[in-house]
């Protein structure tokens, strides 16, 4: 009954825990070039993440290259990229090192939008918000952001 516990009790734990992803300082400053909005919990975002236009028939072969720039100062500076297809769906993704972010923007030349949800969020994914169009840089409010998740 104790082996059964425990093992119970890891199970949860591994559930809890976010997977470490490596970015890489990003060089670019499109991201700061963007247009800025704020994103606050509370604000209602559902649905897939989409360019303004939606997603056309013929974007499959555009959706990437996309990459998450995760920022550590507000207007999208100072960040660190994910290439999106490359990282795994469903699961809650925390970057290594772990850091806090401010801001954050999908860039996406063909400004297709994606398939799925991306969001970021508090410790362990707590609490999600949806980044909810590309080519726009969002200063994230009300939380303290460490970890992103790439929702099916």
């Amino acid at each position: 009954m104790q082996y059964a516990f425990v093992a119970l009790a890891l199970a949860l734990f591994g559930q809890a825990v976010a997977n470490p992803i490596v970015g890489s300082e990003a060089e670019s400053t499109v991201p700061a070039s963007f247009p800025v909005s704020d994103l606050t919990f509370g604000d209602v975002h559902t649905g897939t993440t989409l360019s303004q236009g939606g997603i056309h028939i013929d974007s499959a072969q555009q959706e990437f290259p996309a990459s998450l720039f995760l920022c550590r100062a507000t207007g999208c500076a100072s960040c660190t990229s994910f290439d999106l297809s490359t990282a795994p769906l469903n699961q809650c993704l925390t970057p290594n090192p772990i850091f806090s972010f401010v801001s954050v923007a999908i860039i996406q030349p063909s400004n297709e939008g994606l398939p799925f949800e991306t969001t970021v969020g508090t410790t362990g994914c707590g609490q999600l918000l949806q980044i909810p169009t590309v080519n726009e840089c969002f200063n994230v409010n009300g939380a303290v952001f460490e970890t992103f998740a790439l929702l099916t």
